[in-house]
């Protein structure tokens, strides 16, 4: 219950700002800045074992962590990382003790609705917004 309430506030922070660049690292970088400015414990780059690597992991300061949420960027959907592998990752991050719930960050909206849990992890997706920097002329 708790992850999920978590997950719904880092998806409202996420829609709630505007991104100078869509490329991964850069969305991470800001995601990261919103959440530490919200107050909320982050980990970059977080080691699941095997090789994974959680982008980002978020939980609520001490004392009050009853749930940590992974950050998963899908803002580069290409034909490199089609939509199975993304699913095939989620389902290796959702298997993590310390995985309570999975936010996809996109650049839109993807071609197919995600599902409301992964291995019985919820997930939410979040549409990172595009914001020009300097003049447009």
């Amino acid at each position: 219950m708790y992850a999920d309430l978590l997950a719904q506030r880092v998806v409202d922070l996420v829609e709630g700002a505007a991104f100078p660049h869509l490329d991964p690292t850069s969305v991470i970088s800001v995601i990261a800045l919103l959440l530490a400015g919200a107050g909320f414990v982050t980990v970059r780059d977080y080691a699941l074992g095997g090789g994974d690597r959680l982008p980002l992991l978020v939980a609520e300061p001490f004392p009050r962590v009853e749930a940590s949420i992974g950050i998963v960027p899908a803002v580069s959907a290409s034909p490199d990382s089609p939509a199975e592998a993304l699913t095939a990752r989620l389902a290796r991050y959702a298997q993590h003790p310390a995985v309570d719930g999975l936010v996809v960050v996109g650049a839109g909206a993807g071609p197919v609705p995600m599902p409301r849990t992964v291995g019985g992890v919820p997930l939410r997706a979040a549409i990172a917004t595009l914001r020009t920097v300097g003049p447009t002329h």
